[in-house]
């Protein structure tokens, strides 16, 4: 487990679904993760988000951790490296969702940085973020950790702004 001045930052385990079934199923959070004409989240695709969360966990040693609220102690949020492809290019994206109630308290940047951490410690040379262009709150964060504008992107069949911080 890792800690934050704010957060408790650990790798998920199965444990975890109602929490991921809970948080991609809100529609404030669906609105920036899968807007139409994508479908919402099913239980399913949580379920298989987790458990692939957990496989990257065991097979790397990284990966996207469950956050947990100091002050509120509970589940507020996922964020960490996420396997991806970025324009047919295997990438390490850093991905930060938090809980609609939970927003703007800073965790998304606070367990973004500790990922930035995590990723020199495991020789990553660069980590990218993606996010849609009018999310200005994703943008704030990855702007916040230092990452630069990269251009933009067609990524599950929307336009995103890409985003790259070279680590080495």
């Amino acid at each position: 487990m890792t800690e934050t001045a704010n957060l408790r930052l650990r790798p998920p385990t199965s444990a975890d679904l109602s929490a991921y079934e809970g948080l991609f199923g809100r529609p404030e959070v669906e609105a920036w993760l899968r807007p139409p004409p994508l479908g919402p989240f099913t239980a399913a695709e949580a379920r298989e988000m987790l458990h692939a969360d957990i496989g990257q966990w065991r097979e790397l040693s990284y990966g996207p951790w469950v956050l947990v609220g100091k002050r509120e102690e509970r589940f507020v949020g996922r964020a960490g490296l996420h396997r991806t492809t970025v324009e047919g290019e295997a990438e390490t994206e850093l991905a930060w969702t938090t809980e609609p109630s939970c927003q703007g308290r800073g965790y998304a940047t606070e367990a973004a940085l500790a990922a930035l951490d995590l990723a020199r410690a495991a020789g990553l040379a660069e980590v990218v973020a993606m996010a849609l262009p009018a999310n200005a709150a994703s943008r704030r964060v990855a702007e916040k950790i230092g990452m630069g504008e990269a251009g933009e992107i067609s990524h599950a069949g929307l336009p995103h702004v890409l985003y790259r911080l070279t680590l080495a």
